[in-house]
């Protein structure tokens, strides 16, 4: 009975986390992921974005980390999702770059980007290709216009991974954006502002209407599942925050959470 009763609180709590995060993602649609963690696989960002657009939609996800992205394939492929998975780092420029790989996947970082002092990192170093978005959507083919949502998490990455989207920020005519910002370490600062700031000068010179909020400010995220659900309370203390963007009629919904 036990197991009936943790099952449908399973069921009940995916349903409201899914239509809370990327709400203007639409069937036939493309989302794209960018940096996804497969260590909680069932949960996972790129996932979850899939549900929004099936049928006859699809996601790209993006990561840097080569065994997130086997682990990612293995479950594509077992599932026969339209799921593409490029291994890349996301930048603002096409090159090679050194990859920190973290005790936990989702602390990931590129070496050539303020490092966060506050998480552990293995002894290995990966070299791994780095690309801007715009090339990996030329590459493949993908047409902006179908792009209704960009999903960032990128660990101190997303500044200029949004450099390198000039011909997707300038083409897109309904669209959403979810960044994650505002971190209190060291990553969060760029030439010593605060990344948040630059990221909302730099979608407000493209016409983005935006959104800028703590973690502890979102009632589902924040409260709910950090909360009540991890039993962390995040009120009183120092939070990473999430910049929502939106652009013709992809408008901003109150309830918006985040990935």
């Amino acid at each position: 009975m036990l197991s009936l009763v943790k099952q449908f609180i399973w069921k009940i709590f995916t349903k409201i986390d899914t239509s809370l995060k990327f709400p203007n993602l639409h069937q036939g649609e493309i989302g794209i992921q960018l940096g996804f963690d497969m260590n909680v696989p069932v949960t996972t960002d790129l996932l979850l974005m899939y549900k929004r657009v099936k049928p006859g939609g699809m996601v790209l996800a993006v990561d840097a980390d080569p065994d997130n992205v086997q682990k990612a394939k293995k479950i594509i492929e077992k599932n026969n999702l339209n799921i593409k998975v490029v291994h890349r780092a996301i930048y603002s420029e096409k090159g090679k770059v050194e990859l920190l790989l973290g005790e936990s996947a989702s602390w990931n970082q590129l070496n050539n980007i303020p490092i966060d002092s506050t998480v552990k990192f293995t002894p290995v170093k990966v070299e791994v290709p780095m690309d801007t978005l715009d090339n990996i959507v030329k590459d493949m083919k993908i047409e902006i216009h179908k792009i209704g949502h960009i999903n960032m998490t990128i660990n101190g990455a997303e500044y200029f991974g949004l450099k390198g989207m000039h011909r997707i920020l300038t083409e897109a005519e309904n669209i959403n954006l979810t960044i994650v910002a505002g971190r209190y370490d060291e990553s969060g600062v760029l030439n010593g502002r605060p990344d948040h700031e630059m990221i909302l000068e730099l979608l407000h010179s493209y016409g983005y209407q935006t959104s800028f909020k703590r973690i502890h400010q979102l009632i589902w995220w924040g409260f709910f599942v950090k909360t009540l659900l991890n039993r962390k309370w995040i009120y009183g203390k120092k939070n990473y925050g999430i910049i929502f963007a939106a652009k013709g009629n992809k408008k901003l919904k109150w309830y918006q959470s985040f990935s």
